[in-house]
Formats: C-alpha cells, sequence, structure tokens
C-alpha cells in the first residue's frame, strides 16, 4: 500500500544520497582536523629542539643569521612587490569596510532616534 509517484521515489532516495554525503563530508572535516594537529605539534616539537640547539651554539645563530640575509638579499624584489601588493589590498580592504561602515551608519538614524518600548 505504498503509493508513491516516482519523482517522490527519486527524492526520498536523493535525500538519503544527501545525507551520505554529508556524514562523509564531516569525517572528511574531522580526518583533515585531526592530521593537521598532529602534523602540526609534530612541527613544533621538532622546532623547540632546532631552537634549543641554535641558541646553546652561537655560530648556528651566526649561520642562520647569513643564510636568512642571503635569501633576503636573493628575494628582495619579490618580497618588495609582494608587500606592495598586500599593502593596496589592505588598503582597498580599509576603505571598503570604511564604505559599509558609513552605508550603515546612514540606515539606522531612526532606529537610533525611537525609544525602545520594554516588552
Amino acid at each position: 500500500m505504498n503509493h508513491l509517484t516516482q519523482s517522490e521515489k527519486s527524492n526520498i532516495a536523493q535525500s538519503k544520497s544527501d545525507d551520505a554525503t554529508n556524514s562523509t563530508r564531516q569525517a572528511d572535516m574531522i580526518a583533515r582536523g585531526l592530521t593537521t594537529s598532529i602534523v602540526v605539534s609534530t612541527i613544533i616539537h621538532a622546532g623547540r629542539g632546532i631552537v634549543v640547539a641554535a641558541t646553546r651554539k652561537p655560530v648556528i645563530m651566526f649561520g642562520l643569521g647569513i643564510v636568512a640575509g642571503y635569501f633576503v638579499h636573493k628575494y628582495r624584489k619579490e618580497i618588495v612587490s609582494a608587500s606592495r601588493t598586500t599593502l593596496e589590498e589592505s588598503r582597498d580592504f580599509v576603505l571598503r569596510q570604511k564604505d559599509h561602515l558609513q552605508n550603515l551608519i546612514e540606515e539606522t538614524p531612526e532606529e537610533r532616534d525611537t525609544p525602545k518600548s520594554l516588552h
């Protein structure tokens, strides 16, 4: 006594498929989060050992400074270009936010003038 039309059966099958897809997505998100936390923990642990070794031996610190200076000099044009791009994008972002805030303030003066009634 199941009198479902073909489209209703199709809709039910689609919703079951969507539920399975959503649970798979949630499982993937949990797995990615767990993997990320394990990788970050490993990097922090390894980095801590490197920093401790570097601070105990001044020659290593001097060598790291030279290597860092070499790479900054080698990629100085790319660094300056990236910083200029970032500066322009941040300026645009601030101006957009300022415009949005002004629009929001302009839309709400009536609400500030009228007292709110207590319920």
